[in-house]
């Protein structure tokens, strides 16, 4: 599913690099996890990404600059009825990555934590220590009461030191209130200081915390019933210098100058409507202006960022109701440090749904990009009209570029940006973790299609693309398909090279390079192509599939949907599964028919011993006959004596009567695709079910497939244990508890027919996963 979604995502992101002024590196998403959200992205020094995402635990994975995947990392609690989340990464001095989250119960109002995290791990993926710091933390400075107000806000200092703004109190600590806690380098607490506003609720509500030298700034909100904009200003030792209340509805963002001055953002409602407030004091406390900005509709603040140019750039967001619409458009401006309006800009890119930005940075040269939620929805009408959206405006205001990203999943937001080195950009989005290099093309260097192309080394898996040098080129793509294929691939290389690697024996394929400059991309060279060593596989298709076609094909954590037939036969070697020797999958089948009606013979072999055909032993692993257009599922296992190493599995369904590996037929379809054999988990047998996690037992579902209800098991589960239902785009749909004693009833009404994964936890720390097929 993970390389599903890239290639959907790449197809839909193709147009983008007929634009000068941006283009698209790679995409990608997080790696054989079943995701709920990806919510905070950083770079180190050398454009490696970093990327978190929650799960009801935290995982953390890096890419290099190319967008190879490196190493992925996890971590979780073993507490009943807790969970983790992630919410700011950052790297430090040292290159080492570094999470701050909290751990959390899941009340009906919100996130419930009692615990802040701290992880740091080296370069190379190594944990270096987890800190947590328990305590009473009110859910308030944790749930999403409005979208824009952070979990649990944090900031780095120049030395690797993080300072946590929350709201409740540490345990072992006095006091509770707006809280601040210092963690060392090396993951002690240095101090925790703890304010406390005169409420009579008690509320206390931090929505960021801002970090500039010595001085830290805290803002929120400490009254329930009657809003507030509160603010406090404490030194980097933890001793608090002043604080004050503001008319406002919760504060949402500070900022420091370079004078020492502080901004507090907030909004104020004026007549059932909002105007974003900006309040400026010295560094004594003194309110030295107060200023409201009106964009014609209730206009709330979210975030604000100091220019290079000493100014401010204001993330806002809002609608012109009631006289006009209630959708929301998002709003960026920027300020003088006197208050004064230099510009406004609102993104209206779909007039009859929200446009909502989540995250805003701003590069170097004062360039601004904000990212979000919003449109146009480039797919058609039949894809999803809320997208993730990133835009780029220059520091005078103008909007130079806006990219709109389809993967076919609705609600993906922008979370994050990381400006790299080069002032091209990183960002996150929630579905999936996605991740997407932009380009940002701001030259006119001349720049020319690669030239000199040769294929050398090549072998039965592996082929070297070679390129003479083009003038004033950074980078280069290549794209390869294989020849039969409609779906190009792309890698990134800034070297005159490149090895393809895990390819398929005896095939041929397409492959053309392009050059990147600061102008732009070249576009594509010539197609050429090249066969890889090898006897290449047998041709097997129906000659016709109008009528019966192969609709889905789903195994571990391959899932591929093709509602219209591939014509017979389907080249979809690029997408690959990884399955364990010895380990047992279910795969799931089902046929388009138009009309339905024809019996069709399904056959499923995988050549295990690589020598090029289907013919061995073993090799045919499912076999039956159906007239059924439903999902069927069947189960095999990986012979202990698979080879190491890629392979192809064939899947084939004939009308009426039974088919070999290398028949041509009339009536029906066949697909292949990549299958990657790996070495046993402690060379012992094991159930594998495609979540990419090092899995202990598989679940057991009865009925599967089911309509209403279904019963499961938990083998090799203790105690009380966690379940996370994802539906198969990876969105984590609900979580509960239950006894591994006991079985469970799960009901699924409500649920759409489709594919769920199942996984559950116990307090050991042990995993069971499974997928349940909802009609």
């Amino acid at each position: 599913m993970k390389k599903l979604l890239l290639l959907i995502a790449m197809l839909a992101s193709a147009t983008a690099t007929t634009f000068a002024d941006y283009s698209i590196d790679w995409t990608s998403t997080a790696n054989n996890i079943l995701t709920s959200s990806g919510t905070a992205v950083a770079r180190d020094a050398n454009d490696n990404v970093y990327t978190t995402t929650a799960t009801g635990d935290i995982y953390l994975e890096k890419h290099d600059k190319f967008g190879n995947f490196k190493w992925q990392s996890h971590s979780f609690t073993t507490l009943t009825f807790n969970y983790e989340y992630p919410s700011q990464v950052y790297v430090d001095p040292q290159g080492n990555p570094t999470v701050v989250g909290f751990r959390y119960t899941s009340p009906s109002e919100g996130k419930d934590a009692n615990s802040l995290i701290v992880l740091k791990y080296d370069p190379n993926g190594n944990l270096l220590y987890k800190l947590n710091i328990d305590g009473a933390y009110s859910y308030f400075s944790n749930s999403p009461m409005s979208m824009f107000w952070t979990k649990i806000t944090s900031q780095m200092d120049a030395e690797g030191n993080i300072y946590i703004g929350t709201a409740g109190g540490a345990s072992g600590y006095p006091g509770s209130g707006f809280t601040v806690v210092k963690v060392t380098k090396a993951g002690s607490v240095a101090w925790v200081s703890t304010t406390t506003f005169n409420s009579a609720t008690q509320f206390h509500f931090v929505s960021n915390v801002r970090l500039k030298g010595n001085k830290l700034a805290v803002t929120g909100a400490t009254s329930y019933s009657s809003a507030n904009a509160s603010n406090w200003v404490l030194d980097t030792t933890g001793t608090s210098l002043w604080s004050n209340v503001q008319e406002g509805v919760g504060g949402s963002d500070a900022a420091f100058d370079n004078n020492g001055n502080v901004y507090f953002l907030t909004w104020v409602s004026i007549n059932f409507t909002g105007d974003v407030r900006l309040y400026k004091f010295n560094s004594t406390g003194t309110l030295l202006f107060q200023k409201s900005y009106d964009f014609g509709g209730s206009d709330l603040s979210a975030r604000m960022e100091l220019t290079p140019d000493n100014k401010l750039v204001i993330m806002a967001y809002g609608n012109t109701a009631p006289n006009n619409s209630y959708y929301v458009d998002w709003i960026t401006f920027k300020v003088k440090l006197n208050g004064t309006l230099l510009w406004s800009k609102k993104y209206d890119h779909h007039a009859s749904n929200d446009e909502i930005p989540r995250m805003m940075a701003v590069a170097s040269d004062g360039d601004i990009f904000v990212t979000g939620i919003g449109g146009p929805y480039p797919g058609g009408s039949s894809l999803s009209r809320q997208q993730m959206v990133t835009v780029k405006y220059s520091s005078s205001g103008t909007e130079e570029w806006s990219y709109v990203t389809d993967t076919l999943n609705e609600y993906n937001s922008g979370e994050g940006i990381a400006v790299a080195t080069d002032g091209s950009i990183f960002v996150v989005g929630g579905v999936n973790t996605f991740l997407v290099h932009i380009l940002d093309h701001t030259g006119g260097d001349p720049c020319t299609v690669p030239t000199g192309i040769t294929v050398t080394s090549i072998s039965n898996e592996a082929a070297t693309i070679n390129w003479s040098a083009v003038n004033n080129a950074y980078l280069y793509h290549i794209q390869y398909k294989p020849a039969t294929s409609l779906t190009w691939f792309q890698v990134a290389t800034d070297a005159l090279n490149h090895t393809l690697t895990t390819l398929a024996t005896g095939t041929m394929y397409d492959f053309r390079v392009e050059a990147i400059c600061n102008s732009g991309p070249t576009g594509y060279s010539a197609i050429q192509q090249f066969t890889t060593l090898g006897s290449g596989y047998c041709e097997s298709k129906g000659l016709d599939a109008t009528k019966e076609w192969i609709d889905l094909v789903y195994v571990g954590s391959l899932l591929n949907s093709t509602p219209e037939s591939a014509g017979g036969y389907g080249d979809f070697t690029y997408l690959s599964v990884d399955m364990l020797k010895g380990a047992s999958y279910s795969i799931t089948l089902s046929a388009g028919m138009n009309p339905p009606g024809p019996t069709e013979v399904w056959r499923v072999w995988i050549d295990y011993n690589q020598d090029g055909d289907f013919l061995d032993s073993g090799e045919k692993e499912v076999a039956y006959k159906s007239s059924q257009i439903g999902w069927e599922s069947h189960t095999f296992s990986v012979p202990a004596t698979a080879l190491t190493g890629t392979t192809r599995m064939r899947v084939s369904m004939k009308r009426s009567s039974a088919q070999t590996p290398c028949e041509v037929f009339s009536f029906g379809e066949v697909e292949d695709y990549t299958v990657n054999i790996l070495p046993a988990k402690n060379s012992e047998p094991e159930t594998a079910t495609g979540t990419g996690e090092d899995i202990d037992a598989a679940l057991s579902f009865v009925p599967n497939p089911t309509a209403d209800a279904t019963t499961i098991n938990f083998p090799g589960l203790d105690g009380t244990i966690t379940l996370h239902i994802f539906d198969f785009t990876g969105r984590l749909m609900e979580t509960q508890k239950a006894d591994a004693s006991s079985s469970l009833t799960l009901s699924t009404n409500g649920w759409l027919s489709g594919v769920y994964f199942i996984r559950a936890s116990d307090e050991h720390g042990n995993i069971a996963a499974g997928k349940l097929i909802r009609q």
